[in-house]
């Protein structure tokens, strides 16, 4: 999804539904910028001050941001309130001493094997820019003129890190950025902290996952190096099962992609959904019974990478045995392996359709036990004539089930009339595009058949399937 201002959001790609039964799928929004990828990206021309008061001014908020970074990274809680102006919210200050934190020790003392996050990089800096500069609000400028503030500045930041795990460099991920604003204020020789883009009137700065109290962490090895799995305080069963699924789920996800992906990821669970819901940020559109959703922050289509991809659990899928809980994940470590390979207005029948296939794989011996309403309706005479539209993965019950249960025996069906290879090269070709006449020439150049003569042999496939 696009932020305001380019200020980066992780943008939601997939949320895994707990539907009645054995369904499970996923629906979101996809991204739509102008250059192809997420939001997150920042400008190449760099915001060099043109007289001695910029240039002051620049030198005096880059030695508050440097002490913000070593006093975060540090763990310096007590050196927290010293940055931040008397005119700050309690909300502002908050989350800089909950991050402060989660870097510390003690932060991780929940009776478990976790630890504090480690990264590999992390810091605060002055962001390029072209925009114009934004005035402080009057409000804000009377309230920090009364403190006797000598001056302030909307000043463009962006945070540069990449996650590490219990240890550096753990998941050894590229850089993530992340821009925003901040306000802030001088005294005399020195800089304070007064607030971000909420101070402006505008949403608050997303949140990140060191923001949130109660945050450890753990390595797993993958077959692509060390992933990471996150937790809160509160969350259990998820959090206990995922570091023994994880690395035999990277293994099935290979098993059908290949290993041209990096074959590691970083898992996150949650106790509450406002901790959920801070961290998979939307524009609209629900969630409902969600157990998981990807999220990423860019990706970069020319060199075929993402950027910043987590797979976040709602506190829903505590409630989840394992096999379940395993079927979620491979379906989710299949949208992160596809990423970078997949448009971001691909058709959900596509996207959901494999990674339900391949999350799903081995655990089924019957249609009727994966896909039991489409059984349903095939039974009754309803057999599918055409590919389930975008809208219909809408999460809004039994038609989310058969959009999910159509999509995914479809993947089904060109795995068994054709087989895997031709499936992934299906996918390449078709989930590359949204365009209807490419993707018509993809499905001829993989299977050898038109659109027409594939949903055909589909439905044949179905009443043979029920029969």
């Amino acid at each position: 999804m696009v932020s305001l201002r380019g200020r980066w959001r992780p943008t939601l790609a997939s949320a895994v539904v707990l539907l009645v039964g054995v369904t499970t799928g996923c629906g979101g929004q996809a991204p739509s910028t102008a250059d192809g990828s997420t939001s997150g990206g920042t400008s190449t021309t760099t915001s060099t001050p043109t007289n001695p008061y910029e240039q002051q001014r620049a030198e005096g908020v880059t030695r508050l941001l440097d002490d913000l970074t070593g006093t975060i990274t540090s763990g310096d809680v007590p050196k927290i309130g010293s940055l931040l102006d008397d005119a700050s919210t309690p909300a502002f200050r908050s989350r800089w001493v909950t991050a402060a934190e989660n870097f510390t020790p003690r932060a991780s003392g929940r009776g478990d094997s976790g630890g504090p996050l480690q990264f590999a990089r992390f810091r605060y800096q002055l962001a390029p820019t072209e925009e114009a500069e934004t005035l402080v609000p009057a409000d804000v400028q009377g309230r920090l003129d009364a403190n006797g503030s000598s001056d302030a500045w909307v000043a463009p930041v962006e945070l540069r890190y990449a996650l590490g795990g219990e240890r550096a460099p753990g998941v050894d991920e590229p850089e993530v950025v992340v821009t925003t604003q901040f306000v802030v204020a001088r005294y005399g020789d020195e800089w304070k902290l007064v607030g971000d883009t909420a101070a402006l009137g505008e949403e608050p700065t997303p949140t990140q996952l060191w923001e949130l109290p109660g945050l450890s962490v753990s390595d797993v090895a993958t077959a692509g190096g060390t992933s990471v799995v996150t937790r809160y305080l509160r969350t259990s069963a998820a959090a206990a099962n995922l570091p023994e699924l994880l690395p035999d789920a990277v293994d099935a996800v290979t098993a059908f992609w290949g290993d041209s992906w990096d074959r590691r990821a970083v898992l996150v669970t949650t106790s509450d959904q406002d901790e959920f819901a801070g961290l998979v940020t939307q524009d609209g559109g629900a969630i409902g019974a969600a157990a998981a959703a990807t999220v990423y922050s860019r990706v970069d289509f020319p060199r075929r990478t993402a950027i910043g991809q987590r797979v976040v659990f709602t506190p829903a899928a505590d409630d989840l045995a394992p096999p379940t809980l395993d079927v979620v994940l491979r379906h989710e470590l299949t949208h992160v392996a596809a990423r970078a390979q997949t448009a971001l207005d691909a058709p959900l029948w596509i996207t959901e359709g494999v990674a339900e296939y391949v999350g799903r794989k081995g655990t089924y011996r019957r249609l009727a036990d994966a896909a039991p309403d489409l059984t349903e309706a095939v039974r009754a005479g309803n057999t599918p004539t055409a590919l389930p539209d975008d809208v219909a993965f809408a999460i809004d019950g039994q038609t989310s089930q058969l959009a999910y249960q159509s999509a995914w025996s479809m993947a089904a069906y060109i795995a068994d009339r054709y087989d895997e290879a031709r499936l992934k090269r299906f996918y390449l070709g078709v989930a590359a595009t949204a365009d209807p006449t490419r993707q018509d020439a993809a499905i001829r150049a993989a299977l050898g058949v038109s659109r027409d003569e594939l949903i055909t042999g589909w439905g044949k496939w179905l009443d043979g399937q029920v029969g």
